[in-house]
């Protein structure tokens, strides 16, 4: 090898040396991607992939939101951030002044909170501040809600009405909740519109909205005459056959509509006060029980296999073997799954507001043919004595209801 062989291979050292001194910093200061870190992402998001969010390609938008279920409810969650190679992540803190961010670190997203990131490039001469937050998904046609807003005196003036959700069609054409009340008037005709089971309570939800307060009454000389000495507060949707309440109550109350979506949740706002003593039918006490309210939602087939109507009613509204998926407040049951009536309820409720969040379990998979051409319908029912359909339960017993949500199942594109 020649001199000057060597005197070139020497010299490459420094001319790397010299590269590597003189390269550039990163200008670049951009989020690429975000992930967030759940043990159970499916509760959350409609797919679990979607826990990751990449930045589109232009980096057009500073504004980065995943999409959550509707009805989900997110709070702390550790939070991952790939960005441009040398850059440097700062979260603003609660101060407004911008810190470090370390990979891992659980951000608040409840609320649909939106955070701030500032990225400082490599050379530390650009940055760039992007907003980060945790959004829910739109409602489409499948959600369902009520806030008992809109309420009013039925024809007669005596007793209240209130809307429902545009699915509850009725025989005359309207979308009204169903209740108690015309069979009420019956047994007491004499009953101010403010006596009856089913009231409005003007400014009185948890929002300081109107709200709707479901007592447990007395029905007088002529339910206990008839075997029928108490009447539950009650809303639900379906049809309530006036003509045959007395000879046939349970059958009188025929529950559902017909619904094109798989529910899977129902929200909704309750505080209760149980009556001082609990009775059976025949009026006398039974010592040591606290009375209940009820509250469900249920989704069933609404033909049999011969294409014949199926319509539960006060029978069988939890127990219709066309059912195929149904949620309610926890109550005590035998193993049977008969009534056990309980001096020490289950579900929680006080006399303070709180939200309520009741699952939909099925035992059937709904088909998503016979969903789509309404074969399926779904039946939602509130009452303040669980008993009270056979007219055992608390006179005095007291549940007030607001803001009902029903979260289904979003449809594939």
């Amino acid at each position: 090898m020649n001199k000057t062989s060597l005197a070139v291979l020497a010299a490459v050292p420094f001319l790397l040396s010299s590269c590597i001194q003189d390269e550039q910093e990163n200008t670049e200061c951009d989020i690429e991607a975000v992930s967030l870190h759940l043990d159970n992402p499916n509760t959350f998001f409609v797919k679990e992939a979607d826990t990751l969010l990449v930045a589109g390609n232009d980096r057009a938008s500073s504004d980065l939101a995943f999409l959550i279920k509707s009805f989900a409810k997110i709070q702390s969650v550790p939070t991952t951030l790939s960005i441009t190679a040398g850059a440097t992540a700062y979260i603003e803190s609660d101060g407004g002044v911008f810190v470090p961010f370390v990979n891992g670190t659980s951000v608040d997203f409840s609320d649909e909170q939106v955070h701030r990131f500032r990225i400082v490039s490599e050379d530390k001469a650009w940055s760039r501040i992007y907003n980060l937050s945790v959004k829910h998904r739109p409602e489409g046609e499948g959600y369902l809600s009520s806030d008992f807003e809109n309420y009013y005196l039925d024809a007669s003036g005596k007793y209240y009405v209130w809307d429902a959700p545009s699915i509850f069609i009725d025989e005359t054409g309207k979308s009204t909740w169903k209740n108690g009340n015309p069979g009420f008037k019956i047994s007491k005709s004499s009953a101010l519109p403010m006596d009856y089971p089913s009231t409005p309570v003007a400014g009185g939800g948890p929002d300081g909205s109107a709200c709707v307060k479901l007592e447990t009454c007395d029905t007088g000389p002529f339910g206990k005459m008839a075997n029928m000495r108490l009447a539950s507060g009650s809303m639900f949707n379906g049809f309530f056959d006036v003509g045959n309440a007395i000879k046939d109550p349970l059958g009188a109350t025929q529950f559902g509509s017909p619904f094109t979506f798989k529910p899977l949740l129902m929200r909704i706002w309750l505080r209760y006060e149980p009556g001082s003593v609990y009775q059976d039918r025949s009026g006398s006490p039974i010592e040591g029980i606290v009375d209940e309210p009820d509250v469900y939602v249920v989704l069933y087939r609404n033909e049999d296999a011969s294409g014949n109507k199926v319509q539960p009613d006060g029978n069988d509204m939890l127990t219709n073997p066309h059912i195929v998926g149904k949620g309610r407040l926890p109550h005590h049951f035998d193993a049977n799954g008969g009534d056990m009536l309980s001096g020490n309820p289950i579900h929680g409720i006080t006399s303070e507001w709180q939200e309520f969040s009741i699952p939909v379990e099925y035992t059937t998979e709904p088909d998503p043919d016979i969903l789509e051409k309404e074969g399926y319908s779904i039946i939602i029912s509130i009452a303040s004595s669980w008993q009270g359909g056979y007219f055992k339960g608390a006179i005095g017993s007291k549940l007030y209801i607001d803001n009902l949500q029903i979260f289904c199942e979003e449809k594939e594109d």
